[in-house]
């Protein structure tokens, strides 16, 4: 179903050197490796969803359960894409995926990261008081983000 020219899809293995590619451009100083995401498709299955645009993996979210508890484990979107929806739109289909079986959906975010907490308070997320320092390869703090699905 097309959203605004891009359509949401499961990740398939033949879409992991595009992912590399979307983690690099988002995260250039901590990004996951391609091993790291071959590992992700195995762990989160139908909770690894990605963004196409024509025939190219513009974004991508991984959300994972265990018991009725939910993570975002990571979300991107390539930078020239941004502010159109797709973000959202990956949200919305990873919260979709978790609550079916979880409760309570968490995740960390970077505390400097004012564009992914804005994204996350649009989802009903707040800060849950918890703040892991150093948390990042540059040294930034993560701070805890929960909602209740």
């Amino acid at each position: 179903m097309p959203l605004s020219g891009f359509v949401l899809r499961a990740c398939e293995l033949r879409d992991l050197d595009q992912v590399t590619e979307v983690e690099k451009a988002s995260f250039q100083d901590r990004p996951y490796s391609r091993s790291d995401f071959v590992s992700c498709l195995l762990t989160a299955q139908r909770g690894f969803i990605v963004a196409c645009r024509d025939a190219s993996v513009i974004g991508y979210v991984i959300s994972v359960s265990q018991g009725h508890e939910g993570f975002i484990q990571s979300i991107a979107v390539l930078p020239a894409f941004r502010q159109e929806g797709v973000g959202e739109a990956l949200m919305k289909s990873a919260l979709d995926h978790l609550t079916v079986r979880c409760r309570w959906a968490s995740l960390l975010v970077d505390v400097n990261n004012k564009a992914a907490i804005r994204l996350y308070r649009k989802f009903s997320f707040s800060e849950t008081g918890r703040i892991i320092e150093g948390y990042y390869p540059n040294g930034d703090d993560a701070i805890e983000m929960a909602n209740e699905l």
